[in-house]
């Protein structure tokens, strides 16, 4: 019994070393080829390269190898040309980004620039407050003259009342009279020379 069980299985070694030795250089072709049409073409390749190991001069599997290494050449240097464009293509995306920002801040320092210049144009018209306010120390200076000159007026209207009552001659009052009134045009010049002259800034008037 175990003889017969070491025959069969040598049989069956000899069958299968037998089939495999029997494999032809047009059944490596085949399978090659029916990978290729389901487009598995590195499994048509390698098994192509397999079978030219064993039938280094069979013409059918050397062209079906140069037809599968050319095409995929082709298809290796299509991919590389796609990828080159989309990095091409990222890189001008970003460069535009960067152009528009900026773009974006020579905008907003332009616009900041013109903001600038209305403010100090508006500034100009305005002009400097202190310079508005210069002539009102004289005016206060000519308001507080005439106040005084109201004053002297009405004293000297009382004082001529007094000289009526004090029954002086027509000559002594015109007398009395004419000196008051030369002294009240001296008192109104040296006032109204005062209101003119303005105070220099930073000086003390004294």
């Amino acid at each position: 019994m175990r003889n017969k069980l070491l025959i069969l299985l040598g049989f069956a070694f000899t069958i299968s070393l037998s089939t495999g030795i029997a494999q032809t250089s047009g059944e490596y072709f085949n399978r090659a080829a029916r990978s290729y049409v389901k487009t598995e073409k590195d499994q048509a390749l390698a098994t192509v390269k397999d079978g030219l190991t064993k039938f280094p001069s069979d013409a059918k599997l050397q062209a079906l190898k140069e037809k599968l290494e050319k095409e995929q050449e082709e298809q290796d240097k299509q991919d590389q040309e796609k990828q080159d464009k989309q990095n091409q293509e990222e890189k001008q995306q970003q460069e535009d980004q960067k152009s528009q920002g900026e773009d974006g801040e020579q905008q907003e320092s332009k616009e900041d620039g013109d903001k600038t210049n209305e403010d100090k144009a508006k500034e100009s018209q305005a002009g400097d407050p202190s310079d508005k306010n210069e002539d009102k120390p004289g005016e206060n200076a000519n308001d507080q003259m005439d106040a005084n000159l109201a004053d002297k007026q009405k004293a000297m209207e009382e004082f001529k009342e007094k000289l009526k009552a004090m029954n002086l001659t027509p000559e002594q009052a015109a007398q009395i009279l004419e000196s008051m009134n030369a002294a009240e045009l001296r008192y109104i010049q040296q006032n109204k020379k005062k209101a003119t002259e303005r105070p220099k800034r930073g000086i003390p008037d004294w």
